[in-house]
């Protein structure tokens, strides 16, 4: 599975196309638990790779591309619609994440970056004005009790309010006032993301989006904190791959000592440094920074490669029966490391409290997760 991933990368301009004769039928199933299953059959297509693949596959590919393309035009065009009322009121917005690929075509087909919602961030004292421009284009409120605030000041953890549903589509907007979840805040702030911004557009309309530095930052504190997948040690596949997108793109324009620089303020310095190994190793991108990783951080990079590829086999039954004794024992590993940082991360992320202080708070807000049924059946 590796050496697929690598064929498939952004910087890889000939690939081998004869080594995908050997794709098997599973490969639909982990690359759609990675949403990836839609870039894989356009990036097929544009490497002139597709035919290689038998009947079956292909056609299932396919199905996923068709469904991803009509959503992502769907997407786009309530995007563009809503940046020109915004625009038209004096508000201005920051594209985030997959939103942000429509501002520069970061992937040449509409159907490869697959994408639940659009994300979009205001600023704060706007949000009341930007959610009246919703209600008024016929968007609905999606109330989720998680987003509740209570007065505490556990309420720093929050980045956006309730989601806004277009009946009878597929769109959905998160309007954001912080850029990331809970202590991923502290590696980007949100006063500073707004300092690092650039004009852009979306046909024609006028938006911003940042710059490739501070994109790159988000993408890797997105992949790394919010869902704990650097504990778990299961890295999203199309994070790690919109990572080589964006490198691969503007790499002669990111400021790697400020990408680090945001790891320190976090103290994930070895997730940073683990995550750029496994980019190394899957995507094939070149060792950016002057200082060469340690042998700890090799060894992270090592347990997010076994999670990454292997977890999702492991959790689908047909899948899990073909895994050998050593890579379930690499899982196992993965697991064990999980519920031992577990506490840790609670208390870091979802307990965050925007500073080093309010000790009462987290630990009223740390017991009060560890009896809440919600919070151990995620675990």
């Amino acid at each position: 599975m590796r050496h697929v991933w690598q064929l498939l990368s952004p910087g890889n301009e000939n690939p081998d196309t004869q080594v995908f004769k050997n794709i098997r039928p599973e490969f639909v199933d982990i690359a759609a638990i990675h949403w990836l299953a839609a870039f894989c059959y356009e990036r097929l297509r544009e490497i002139s790779a597709i035919e290689t693949l038998s009947e079956d596959i292909q056609h299932r590919l396919r199905q996923e591309c068709l469904e991803n393309r009509l959503r992502n035009s769907l997407l786009k065009k309530a995007l563009t619609e809503l940046l020109r009322t915004f625009h038209e009121q004096g508000i201005e917005v920051v594209l985030l994440k997959g939103a942000a690929t429509f501002s520069d075509d970061l992937y040449s087909q509409i159907g490869a970056r697959s994408m639940l919602d659009l994300d979009l961030l205001v600023k704060e004292d706007l949000l009341g004005k930007a959610r009246e421009i919703l209600v008024a284009a016929g968007y609905q409120e999606e109330v989720d009790p998680d987003k509740a605030h209570d007065g505490l000041a556990t309420d720093a953890r929050h980045q956006h309010i309730n989601a806004y549903v277009k009946p009878g589509t597929p769109v959905i907007i998160e309007l954001h006032y912080h850029v990331v979840y809970g202590h991923g805040a502290c590696m980007l702030p949100v006063d500073e993301a707004w300092e690092n911004t650039l004009p852009a557009e979306v046909d024609g309309v006028p938006c911003l989006v940042f710059n490739p530095t501070y994109r790159l930052i988000h993408n890797t504190v997105h992949g790394l904190v919010p869902s704990c997948d650097f504990i778990k040690g299961e890295i999203r596949m199309w994070h790690l791959l919109e990572f080589g997108y964006l490198v691969n793109r503007y790499q002669h324009a990111i400021d790697w000592q400020v990408w680090m620089q945001a790891a320190e303020r976090g103290n994930y310095k070895t997730a940073f440094h683990a995550w750029l190994l496994l980019a190394q190793e899957l995507m094939g991108l070149p060792w950016p920074l002057e200082n060469s990783p340690s042998i700890i951080e090799k060894l992270h990079a090592v347990r997010l490669q076994y999670g990454t590829l292997l977890g999702p086999a492991s959790h689908v039954p047909w899948l899990a029966k073909s895994l050998t004794f050593r890579e379930k024992g690499g899982l196992l590993l993965n697991k064990l490391y999980y519920y031992f940082m577990l506490p840790s991360w609670v208390w870091q992320n979802v307990c965050y409290t925007g500073d080093e202080g309010n000790i009462s708070v987290r630990i009223r807000f740390f017991v009060r997760k560890m009896l809440n049924r919600k919070s151990w059946m995620k675990i």
